[in-house]
């Protein structure tokens, strides 16, 4: 097995949007301020985004380990919200028929290139991936798809640092669910690349909310294989400094920060300190979407080294969001 080639840069992993939308919660003061303290605890574990209907769960402020081995950091976080299982296809699908209805304009980035037209994902007819399948993670969306995605919502894109402490926790684990190996015998703990492809009961991707076996500290689903995640954070190396105080990576780039690996990749490249540069411009890599067939497929390559741009097949960007609790609309609890 190739061994992966780690990367020291800054980046956030799961697909986080921030978006300001009246009609989703009322917004107003949050209950009980009176400090840090005071205000996390007032805040109720679970909330229900009325736009796409999310589950969103609080991730507490605080200090976690950052990082691969050798390089780890001490971060410092304020709470936030995260949504609890990656964006679906039914949750996509209600946002195009939004923006047929009112354009764009409201929702996407600034500095969207004027050549992109739309917001319709690569793979949208593919059976395997697309609408067909709608409790399945949208993928073959682009950066600005995800972030004009997170303004509709309500929400935003996280940064690495968040996506990261939504994932590990504070006990610097390797994966969501601790350091054991995410197979075991007939025991899976998330979708990815284990003894040959579709082991674990699927051959493209799982519906969010899969393998409550794998989720995260927080409560968060399928942040370790599945489907690559798109970050806020433009790609570069991590900080020198040993401690950070909610790091949002440079100004500036040319590849925007994925984590969280894919359904075709394996156990190393799934590890919730990896992170991949992507041009915030691509919907993926292509993914494998051959038909089925009776003898087990040859595991996918691994994907270029952090350096390149590209991703290996199977990366397939979704979204997922989070909310920083000082904007964090009044939302009652989910049930």
């Amino acid at each position: 097995m190739m061994k992966q080639r780690l990367c020291s840069a800054s980046a956030a992993a799961l697909l986080a949007f921030l978006v300001a939308s009246p009609m989703a919660c009322r917004r107003g003061p949050l209950p009980g301020l009176g400090g840090p303290a005071a205000e996390e605890t007032s805040l109720p574990p679970r909330i229900r985004n009325a736009t796409d209907d999310s589950v969103m769960v609080l991730v507490p402020g605080g200090r976690f380990t950052m990082g691969p081995p050798g390089n780890e950091k001490t971060v410092s976080l304020p709470p936030f919200y995260m949504d609890r299982c990656e964006v679906t296809n039914a949750q996509y699908a209600k946002f195009l028929a939004a923006v047929q209805k009112q354009g764009d304009a409201a929702w996407r980035h600034p500095k969207q290139p004027a050549s992109k037209k739309t917001h319709v994902p690569a793979f949208w007819d593919n059976l395997n991936l697309g609408r067909s399948k709608p409790d399945h993670p949208v993928v073959g969306v682009d950066w600005f798809d995800a972030y004009a995605y997170a303004r509709w919502a309500g929400k935003r894109l996280p940064t690495e640092a968040e996506w990261e402490r939504a994932a590990r926790g504070t006990d610097g684990r390797v994966y969501p669910w601790g350091n054991d190996p995410p197979e075991r015998g007939l025991r899976y703990r998330c979708n990815f690349f284990g003894s040959y492809l579709g082991a674990d009961g699927f051959r493209f991707t799982a519906p969010a909310g899969s393998f409550e076996a794998g989720a995260s500290p927080v409560g968060c689903m399928n942040m370790a294989g599945n489907v690559a995640e798109w970050c806020a954070d433009w790609f570069a190396p991590l900080p020198r400094q040993r401690r950070l105080v909610n790091p949002k990576g440079p100004a500036s780039g040319t590849a925007k920060v994925t984590k969280g690996g894919a359904w075709n990749l394996d156990a190393e490249s799934i590890r919730c300190y990896n992170r991949w540069p992507l041009d915030p411009l691509s919907a993926s890599a292509a993914p494998r979407t051959r038909r089925p067939r009776r003898r087990a497929p040859r595991s996918p390559q691994h994907p270029k080294p952090e350096h390149h741009t590209g991703l290996g097949p199977g990366r397939l960007p979704p979204a997922r969001v989070a909310l920083h609790v000082e904007h964090a609309p009044v939302c009652g609890a989910a049930h």
